[in-house]
């Protein structure tokens, strides 16, 4: 079963192999001395360093990878202190696996090599002088024939083109083992009735009029051992390939697939390479740009928002001030200033007909002053209003001058004028209807509105 896993695990690195057969020698003979050792059953017991083992095989490779070889061994048993001996010769055909091209050596160390064999074949154990036998009794009587599993691997050493050092470790298993190697006794175990090992050292020498055998030709991958009419139809594919793969404009869309193939060094480009209109350079088609004009982020489609506040500057009331989308853009005013802005609405008051603040709208307007300095942020837009009673353009000067009136006393008390609009808007805005007392003292007003930059 171990030699079967073996050439199960072998076999795809065997068939890969990919060298032609005809440019190397595939035959060898080899022959090897050695000693044998760990034999069982038995009880008499052999030298290990006794050169007691020799062997003699003919090989044939069918690729650089596998093989088959044939193979004579004799082992001469001198048992230690025992006047008996026993004598074993074996013959295997077996399979060979060139396992040092499998794992690259050539690559590495090309004169070192590792073949890899196991098969099966006949053994013969007899014994010549042993007691328990009689010898009167033919030499057929005598020997016992057995059914041997072989399964070793080989160092190897390349001298040169013709010639190899090998060294083999071999372990024998056999089935039918009637007697014990001694010869002493039968053999009572089960299937698998003996074993031994054989340690040996040999050489190989190539036959063949080519270069160099099987064993030293490494296999080669890849285009170099690919047909040379396969190989140029690869090339011509490659070439294909890169010649569809070429992108003149560098757009990162390929010639093959580019419906604009020649367009501007740095343009953006969809899918198929044709150019993105994008007039301000910000990143976003003109066609998802609400402001294909100006650059902007793609937070607020396209536009700018010169304060950062999320709210493009086209829909921000307070474009250089930080605010709230909820409050397109500004500031949330407290509630504070909101009071105070409100009541001046409705306590500046003037002398009629006239431009002349009353003295009871000096405390409110103080308390507008606080709020500015408090608030250097805050700017303020002055409206002037009137209702229709008199002439409409004297309602207009009129609405105006009370504006700037408003703005004087402001500024005379530390308001930078830099941060007031003032305008008078006269009979044009009314709040209510003017058909009443009540509507048109609510028409006469001056509104205070806080804005930001």
């Amino acid at each position: 079963m171990k030699i079967y896993h073996l050439i199960f695990i072998f076999l795809p690195f065997v068939l890969s192999a990919q060298n032609d057969v005809k440019s190397m020698n595939k035959w060898s003979l080899g022959a090897s001395i050695g000693a044998h050792d760990g034999m069982a059953p038995t009880r008499a017991m052999t030298r290990l360093y006794q050169i007691h083992h020799f062997g003699i095989n003919g090989r044939y490779m069918f690729t650089n990878r596998v093989g088959i070889r044939l193979g004579v061994n004799y082992d001469f048993l001198d048992f230690i202190d025992k006047p008996y001996n026993s004598y074993y010769v074996r013959t295997s055909l077996e399979g060979v696996v060139n396992a040092g091209d499998i794992l690259h050596f050539p690559q590495v160390m090309p004169r070192i090599g590792l073949l890899v064999h196991g098969g099966f074949g006949f053994s013969s154990l007899w014994s010549d002088n042993n007691p328990r036998i009689a010898n009167t009794e033919s030499l057929s009587k005598r020997a016992d024939g057995m059914i041997n599993f072989t399964f070793g691997v080989t160092p190897q050493l390349k001298l040169n083109e013709r010639w190899s050092l090998n060294g083999d470790l071999a372990f024998i298993f056999h089935a039918r083992q009637n007697n014990r190697f001694d010869m002493q006794a039968k053999n009572g175990n089960g299937p698998i009735d003996g074993y031994m090992l054989n340690l040996s050292v040999g050489v190989s020498y190539y036959l063949g009029k080519h270069k160099t055998h099987a064993d030293w030709t490494p296999t080669v991958y890849g285009a170099a051992a690919a047909d040379p009419k396969e190989l140029n139809e690869m090339k011509a594919e490659i070439a294909a390939l890169k010649e569809q793969s070429r992108d003149d404009d560098k757009d990162g869309v390929a010639n093959a697939l580019d419906e604009e193939p020649n367009t501007p060094a740095g343009s953006f480009v969809n899918s198929k390479g044709a150019a993105i209109k994008d007039r301000d350079a910000d990143g976003i088609a003109d066609a998802y740009d609400a402001c294909p004009d100006a650059a902007g982020a793609y937070a607020t489609n396209g536009c700018p928002d010169t304060d950062k506040d999320g709210v493009a500057d086209i829909d921000d009331i307070c474009p250089q001030t930080p605010g709230l989308a909820s409050n397109r853009g500004c500031p949330v005013v407290a509630k504070e200033v909101q009071e105070v802005m409100t009541k001046a609405l409705k306590g500046v008051q003037f002398e009629t007909a006239k431009s002349t603040l009353l003295k009871t709208s000096l405390p409110v307007l103080d308390d507008v002053v606080r709020v500015m300095k408090q608030n250097p942020d805050y700017r303020l837009n002055i409206s002037g209003h009137t209702d229709n009673i008199g002439d409409e353009a004297n309602n207009l000067l009129l609405s105006e001058a009370r504006a700037q009136t408003v703005v004087s006393y402001l500024v005379s008390k530390g308001v930078e004028v830099e941060r007031i609009t003032a305008k008078g808007y006269g009979e044009t805005q009314p709040k209510t209807t003017n058909e009443t007392l009540e509507g048109q003292a609510v028409n006469r007003r001056v509104e205070f509105n806080v804005v930001f930059k």
